[in-house]
Parts: structure tokens; sequence; C-alpha cells
């Protein structure tokens, strides 16, 4: 059983915290009466097979799996990708959940399967992404016959489905056409709505209900009309914390727990970055793997799946405290962009602000006019295939305006005519042009009821471009915080595990 998250207040006997910039690692000493919120321990991942089984057996709100099978029915896996879980899961819990849902459908005489990623905006798998993600078995029983494909937003072959305030919601023909759709995915923070909503539609109907104008009633609208109009059974897997192996081991313990290994790794941690930027950056952390364990695996229907799933979620992970004045969150690179050791600055402004203090319950973990204080570099880093609107929009849309209702009204219909960025999306394994749109617009809604972001060791330039803040240590942006309504009381949230705070 894994230790639950908890609080530690700062006083003279705490020992230096550790804090995540990018690719650095160090320890930091925390102002007396700081609120430190430690997620719950990290556990190695351990046979999630039982646990699948009881949940097709015994689904929520919907008849067990086996006796929905069929001979010479359609069956459709989708697999779900919106959200990619960073740092990668070392062993997939995707992989043993199709398994067994592959495994059922043959011993029931279903013979038409076939298998859909869907991802929205995030990128498109290729074929060693279906390879390291569900294995050699199903891999070579299904891409020799293109029986596996990654759904395409701006495909023209997407057909309509539903009609929700007047507008057409377009699918991808498999699963249209089936007679039973299977959801697969992942829970590993508070994100809800059925995949098939933001994953496996077009992009006028995901633009709409998760763009600009988007709210979490419009997802759930568009998923139910998904499942009125096709025969739909979610899975759903809900993980822990990530368990990272070394040399990175000394991140799943608490400081003053730390033994001679831990210590160790550390230092040598500290001392490649140090005197290797890029090359120890890249030997580290370009492509962590962690094991998660899995606290639990839901089936049944997908409004009852999303919300049981999220419910284990936030009980396993919530912890209670207090709404602060400032809020100070590490943000580690290989937490928010696949093989950059260090991450873009817009990727670490939504990771700070939506995935790290966006991450709580019915109350803010910062209070209204406060401050947010993070710790990156904000180095201009964009990689060119896989990031260059991204690139664009920081260096020639943010200069220009930050107002998302301007971004959307001005900037959006450039970005779906880009012919490069939509072939790097379609062909290249890219995120669509619109994702960095989402992002900011997120990042903006988090922003607004902040005084202030401030970026420890953070570019100026970069910081300005963003319109915030930078400081070159943690007491100068505790200072900048303090004159401008911050400071007061302060919460550190801890490591890179996500913990949801619930505030009393």
């Amino acid at each position: 059983m894994t230790r639950p998250g908890f609080v530690l207040k700062v006083d003279e006997r705490t020992p230096d915290l550790l804090t995540l910039s990018g690719s650095r690692v160090q320890l930091q000493r925390f102002p007396t009466g700081t609120r430190v919120l430690y997620p719950p321990d990290a556990m190695p991942s351990s046979d999630p097979v039982p646990l699948i089984d009881a949940s097709l057996a015994t689904p929520v709100d919907a008849i067990p799996f086996p006796a929905q099978l069929r001979p010479g029915m359609k069956l459709t896996v989708v697999i779900g990708n919106v959200h990619p879980v960073q740092p990668r899961m070392r062993f997939d819990i995707r992989r043993s959940i199709v398994e067994r849902v592959l495994e059922q459908a043959a011993r029931a005489g279903v013979d038409d399967v076939a298998l859909v990623i869907a991802a929205g905006l995030s990128p498109r798998w290729a074929a060693k992404d279906v390879v390291a993600a569900l294995g050699d078995r199903v891999a070579a029983s299904f891409l020799p016959d293109g029986l596996i494909h990654s759904h395409d937003v701006t495909s023209p072959e997407l057909l309509e489905i539903a009609r929700v305030a007047g507008e057409s919601v377009l699918v991808d023909p498999r699963i249209a056409e089936s007679d039973l759709v299977v959801v697969v995915d992942v829970c590993h923070g508070r994100r809800g709505g059925c995949v098939l909503a933001t994953g496996a539609t077009d992009i006028a109907t995901i633009n709409r209900i998760a763009g600009f104008t988007g709210s979490t009633a419009a997802v759930g609208e568009v998923s139910r009309a998904i499942k009125d109009a096709v025969n739909v059974f979610a899975i759903s897997a809900v993980l822990g914390q990530p368990f990272l192996r070394q040399p990175l081991n000394f991140l799943n313990e608490r400081e003053w727990e730390w033994r001679l290994p831990e210590q160790l790794a550390f230092a040598a941690a500290r001392q490649l970055v140090e005197l290797l930027p890029i090359q120890g950056s890249h030997r580290l952390y370009a492509a962590p793997r962690a094991d998660y364990a899995v606290l639990d695996v839901v089936a049944g229907s997908p409004e009852a799946v999303v919300s049981q799933a999220s419910e284990v979620w936030q009980a396993a992970n919530a912890v209670f405290v207090p709404s602060a004045d400032t809020v100070i969150t590490s943000v580690w690179g290989s937490s928010i962009d696949p093989g950059d050791p260090i991450g873009s600055p817009i990727s670490a402004a939504h990771h700070a602000l939506v995935d790290r203090v966006g991450n709580h319950g019915a109350s803010p973990l910062v209070r209204d006019g406060g401050v947010v204080i993070a710790f990156h570099p904000l180095s201009r880093l964009f990689s060119n295939r896989l990031q260059s609107p991204s690139a664009d929009f920081f260096d020639k849309i943010l200069p220009q305006t930050r107002d998302g209702r301007e971004i959307h009204e001005r900037f959006e219909s450039r970005a779906l005519d880009e012919d490069w960025d939509l072939t790097l999306y379609r062909d290249h394994h890219a995120p669509h042009p619109l994702a960095v749109f989402h992002s900011w617009y997120a990042i903006q809604e988090v922003a607004s009821r902040l005084s202030e972001v401030i970026w420890v060791g953070g570019s100026r330039e970069s910081a300005a471009v963003l319109g915030h803040r930078a400081a070159s240590t943690l007491a100068d942006g505790l200072e900048l915080a303090g004159e401008l309504g911050g400071a007061g009381s302060i919460t550190y949230l801890h490591g890179p595990g996500r913990a949801t705070g619930e505030c009393q």
C-alpha cells in the first residue's frame, strides 16, 4: 500500500528541498512556514490482468463485456492518447487491456476487428509507437493488414454521426460503422470527457468544444451524442505516480529519506548537467520511462467510467492544503515535451499553470490575485519538426497580442491554412497546429486570476513574451511576489509527480 501524500510545514529543522528546472536539479532552502505538498509515494507497476478481467466482467452501468460480443459483428478498439502520459510508461497498461479485449473477442468468434488511435490534436502514431505501446503481438497481428490507423482530425473521409447545437459532429469512418466501439484510455489527472469527443472527431468539433469557446459541458454534449449514435463500451486504467529507476531514483524519495544510492544519484545528475549541459541533459532526461502503479481499472458506460475513474484518481491523490497567496512549482522538462530534456517556454507555462497549479478541486490552490513562481529556464528551444507552430506562435503572435479572444479571431484561421504545419501533423507525427492555441487559452484562463507569474532562473526575454516576470533566485522571486500582493502564505508543489490539492 502506497503512502498517501501529505503537507510538510517548513521549520528550522527542514533540509533543503529538491527543485527541478528544465534539466537542472538542485536543493533549495525554502522560507520557514512554507507548506510543501508531497504527492503520494510512487510505486512500481504490478500485474494488472486481474483488475482488467474483473472490470470487463462487472462493468459500471453496462452489461458484461463478453455478453456484448457475437460472431459477425464489427468491433473497433479505440486507444485514447489525447493527453499523453509523461514521463512515458515503461510498460503501457493499454497493451494488457487491448490484449484481453482481443482475446475475449476471439473466443466469441468476432473476426472483424480494427484498432484506431485517437490522439486528437496530439501527434499521430507511427508504427514504432504502436509497437512501443501495444507490443509486438498486437502490432504483428494488425499492422501488416492495415487494421491499425491513427485518426486524422483533418481527413475528408470523416462521417457525420450526429449534430449538436446545429453543428455536424464527424468521426472516424471505422467508428461510425462499428457495431461496438471499445474505448481504452488511462486516467492520470483531472481531465473529463470521453476520448471519442476530443480524440476521434473532426477539427471543427474539437475546436468548438476544447478551444477558446469550449467547455466541459460542450465536451459532455458531444460525448453523449456519439454514444447515442454508436454502441460504446469504455475501459480506463487509473495510474499512480511515476516511479523512476536509476539514475533518477532519487526523485521517488523524500529528501530526509535519501540513502547513499539516492544521494549519489542526485550528485551525479547535478554534476553531469552542470559539466555537460546539452549532452548531460539528453543522456539523463531525453526519454525517461517510468513505472506507474495501476490503482484501479474501471469499465462500463463512457459517462460512468470517466466519472468513477476521476473519483478514484482524486481520492488516491488528494492532499488537503489551505489556499495560498503564493504557489511555487518546479517544471521538469521530461514531464512536458517528449524527447526534449528542457522543454519549450509555452509547454513550461502550460505545465506550471494548467497541469500543476490548475490541477485542483473546487477551490484554487492559489487565491485570486495571488502569485505563481515556477522554476524553469524558459530557453527559446523549439523542435523544428515537432514544434514549428509553437515557435511561430511564440515569435509572431504573442509579441502582437496575448489576448485569447483576439488570437482566436485573428490567427486561428491562418493556422488552419498552413500547409507545411498540417503536413507535419498528417505525415510526420507532429501536433496539430491548433494544439498550441488551445494550450495558450488554458494558460491564460489560469493566469487571468493571478496578479503575476514569476520564473526563477528564466530568460527575461521569454518571460516578457509570455507576459510574465523573471527572477534570478527564489529569494528575488518571493520579494517581487510580495510587492505584487503575493508572498504571504506559500505552498510549494514538490517533485515531478502530480497530486491534487484539495483546499480546506
